[in-house]
């Protein structure tokens, strides 16, 4: 019985950490389209692309904040590669959303003057 609760729970963990990963995955793809723009000078596009991946983002961050709030209420969460995985591209996906608005902004600046 106890093996099986396991392997449930490792089950639902593996599946979060995927959906995570295609949420902040699509994130950085988005990202990726929006920095082509930016580099052809569409700012309309590229604040569009920059728009939908942080829309991604909001979701895969939900996805990890819900998971946090079991553990902090006390719900033993156990170790696993793929959810810290999962963390680190939904950070630093965050992170190169982050510097992408940052350029969007600045690009527009010089492209004004």
């Amino acid at each position: 019985m106890e093996e099986t609760k396991f392997l449930e729970e490792n089950d639902q963990l593996n599946q979060l950490s995927m959906n995570i990963l295609v949420h902040a995955g699509s994130a950085r793809d988005h990202l990726v389209h929006s920095l082509e723009s930016l580099e052809a000078k569409d700012f309309t596009q590229a604040k569009e692309e920059v728009a939908a991946a942080r829309k991604e983002i909001v979701i895969a961050h939900g996805l990890q904040t819900d998971t946090l709030q079991l553990e902090a209420s006390g719900e033993q969460i156990r170790y696993s590669t793929l959810f810290c995985h999962a963390q680190d591209t939904l950070m630093t996906a965050q992170s190169e959303i982050l510097i992408g608005e940052h350029l969007i902004r600045l690009f527009e600046a010089f492209d004004q003057k």
